[in-house]
């Protein structure tokens, strides 16, 4: 019976295809000022900018493929909380992300900002500050099963910074949520704009730890401890609406940092802990990056928030005029609970406080599928 509960699953909802294993070569090791690295760049010709997290100087720092560090430059109205990660915008700019929130429980979120490295000629420098909250979080801390706003992970594209959360939920749902702001000083709020199924096993295994955007904007890398989710094919900000493909690394590290040397080389740094020593790292991708979910599928789907509490926003994209589709909404069992008739290319609001909380998929009449989850 459970072979048989398996293929139909397999038939209904498709299957995973496993990708070829990353082996990390190391660059170099890093010093001690770096065992806590947490965000890496590069703002030159061998020149890489990093930083460590929580409970350490506010200091950004400059070194080189021999892991020696050429400079230090402190941001002296800033603090260090928890800085988990950092970006660079196309003019050099760089956005340090002072919001680790490992209980869910902060309301002193920063972001601070600084010109081009090169540019500050002395060792301390005033930095902007963006102070911002979630749009989607009511209590500070949520219950266990919504702790899902710590951050680790960042980029700045379009003039727009995205947030991808460490999930800590529990027990743990496997989904990273992505967040979308202003890539400015003030106070404002980072609103939720999708979010993405890693994986439904163990923290170590699925957890996001860290995010970035090639140069061109069409390829994305979320790290994490054993993997790389790596996206393309996909438009404007949709980043999980493309290609992805999940590349296993040969080991499990502390990998905390990632940004693109090219379109198929990743930098990485992984922190000093037991499973490793803090180092930097290459990773040569595949000339592919892989396959796509629902490659066949002539639709797009577009659902949010996801995870979803009572009402949730659907969008079916289609090549050809607009067309009225069935929408049907699965179960884990396989058994259809919900069908909608739904116009296609418009934007509908669908009720789901009538359903128990849970893991449900949404199918089209093509055999595409989504996977949703009812909080």
């Amino acid at each position: 019976m459970k072979k048989l509960l398996f293929a139909l699953l397999f038939i209904l909802f498709g299957s995973a295809i496993q990708a070829q294993t990353l082996t990390p070569v190391k660059i170099c090791d890093l010093p001690a000022d770096l065992a806590e690295t947490s965000g890496l760049t590069t703002i030159g010709i061998n020149q890489f900018l990093s930083h460590t997290d929580s409970g350490n100087e506010p200091k950004v720092m400059v070194f080189d493929s021999l892991g020696v560090i050429k400079r230090k430059i402190k941001l002296y109205n800033a603090t260090n909380i928890d800085w988990e990660d950092l970006t660079k915008d196309k003019n050099g700019n760089i956005y340090v992300g002072d919001f680790g929130n490992n209980n869910s429980d902060r309301n002193n979120l920063r972001i601070y900002i600084i010109p081009d490295p090169k540019t500050i000629t002395k060792d301390s420098t005033p930095a902007g500050i963006l102070s911002f909250t979630y749009s989607d979080q009511k209590a500070f801390p949520p219950a266990a099963a919504y702790q899902n706003y710590d951050m680790e992970a960042f980029f700045w594209f379009n003039d727009s910074l995205y947030l991808f959360s460490k999930n800590r939920t529990t027990p743990y749902n496997g989904y990273t949520k992505c967040y979308q702001m202003p890539a400015r000083t003030g106070v404002l709020t980072a609103k939720l704009i999708d979010s993405f199924y890693t994986g439904n096993g163990t923290y170590l295994n699925y957890s996001v730890t860290g995010a970035a955007i090639n140069s061109t904007g069409n390829k994305v890398v979320l790290l994490g401890y054993d993997k790389c989710w790596i996206f393309s094919g996909f438009t404007g900000r949709n980043f999980f609406k493309g290609k992805v493909t999940t590349y296993p690394f040969n080991s499990l590290t502390q990998k905390e940092a990632v940004y693109f040397e090219s379109d198929l080389k990743l930098m990485i740094t992984q922190e000093n802990s037991i499973f490793g020593n803090a180092g930097m790292f290459r990773v040569n991708l595949p000339l592919q990056t892989g396959l796509m979910n629902n490659i066949s599928s002539q639709y797009e789907i577009e659902a949010y928030p996801n995870p979803v509490e009572e009402t949730m926003q659907l969008l079916i994209r289609t090549k050809s005029a607009n067309i009225v589709m069935d929408i049907m909404l699965f179960d884990t069992a396989g058994k259809k609970v919900k069908t909608w008739e739904l116009l296609s290319n418009t934007m509908h609001e669908l009720d789901l406080h009538e359903f128990a909380s849970g893991t449900y998929f949404i199918k089209l009449t093509d055999g595409y599928v989504q996977k949703i989850i009812k909080e």
